[in-house]
């Protein structure tokens, strides 16, 4: 996926992932918010505040992913990643969220924040927090 065709939808998906983790009322360093940009245009997202993977829903990323495929089937073209109130420097996805966005696709576009800048890249590359 080019990254100028995501460019318009960046600002949003940024800003789903971060209303996803703040709907959970935390500011515990588990927490995550994730949101997912599907082909259609639209954005599914999801929180968890167990960032061990070890909810027994899957975490945030299954969360959002049950939310699009439940919407139809839609192609996966890029997620973001946020922690609680935005004050990370840098936030990175879990590792169970690094996993699952690596098995959509390990080229799969992450937008994560590195010291205090929200940057892209790949699923494969882009790390993860614990």
């Amino acid at each position: 996926m080019a990254e100028d065709r995501l460019s318009p939808d960046l600002g949003r998906l940024i800003d789903r992932a971060k209303a996803a983790v703040g709907s959970l009322g935390t500011e515990s360093a588990e927490a995550e918010g994730v949101a997912l940009l599907v082909e259609s245009g639209d954005i599914y997202s999801g929180a968890t505040d167990d960032r061990g993977g070890q909810s027994a829903d899957g975490g945030a990323v299954h969360r959002a992913l049950k939310q699009a495929e439940a919407a139809g089937p839609s192609e996966v073209l890029a997620a973001a990643v946020a922690a609680p109130f935005d004050r990370s420097e840098t936030v990175l996805p879990s590792a169970e969220s690094h996993r699952l966005l690596a098995e959509i696709d390990p080229e799969l576009p992450v937008i994560v924040k590195k010291y205090g800048r929200w940057v892209m890249s790949s699923a494969s590359q882009v790390g993860s927090g614990s």
